[in-house]
C-alpha cells in the first residue's frame, strides 16, 4: 500500500489486511486500483491482482465501517476502480445508491425456498 499522505486513525488494521490479501493466490493479472480517502483526500491506494485479493479486502475494509465506491468519473475516483471513503468523512458524500454499495437484500424470507410455487 502506498501512503501518499498521513494515514488516519485505525490505518494500521487496512495495511495488515491489504497485506493478508496480497498472499492470497490469483490465477489473473487483474490489477485494480484501489484508493483511500479521508477529508475529501486521497491519502493511500495499493494494486491488487485478483478477484478473492479485492474481495478480502473489500470485506475487511466494510466491516471496518469504511464506505465501498464503484461508480463514478475519474475525478470523482481519483483513477481508481474501487474507492474507499473514511466512515466519518464528511466530505465523501452522495445521495445515489448506485454510487454507495448497499448490503444485500434477502429476496426470500429465511427457510422459505422460491421453488414451493
Amino acid at each position: 500500500m502506498e501512503l501518499l499522505k498521513d494515514a488516519p486513525p485505525g490505518y494500521e488494521a487496512i495495511a495488515k489486511a491489504f497485506a493478508m490479501a496480497q498472499l492470497l493466490p490469483t490465477t489473473h493479472q487483474l490489477g485494480v486500483q484501489i484508493g483511500l480517502v479521508y477529508d475529501g483526500v486521497l491519502f493511500a491506494r495499493c494494486r491488487l491482482d485478483g478477484s478473492r485479493q479485492v474481495s478480502f479486502l473489500s470485506e475487511h475494509l466494510r466491516e471496518l465501517g469504511w464506505r465501498e465506491h464503484l461508480l463514478g468519473g475519474d475525478d470523482e475516483m481519483f483513477g481508481c476502480d474501487m474507492l474507499f471513503s473514511h466512515p466519518a468523512d464528511p466530505a465523501v458524500q452522495d445521495d445515489d445508491p448506485s454510487f454507495i454499495r448497499k448490503p444485500a437484500v434477502e429476496l426470500w424470507p429465511a427457510g422459505t425456498a422460491h421453488a414451493e410455487r
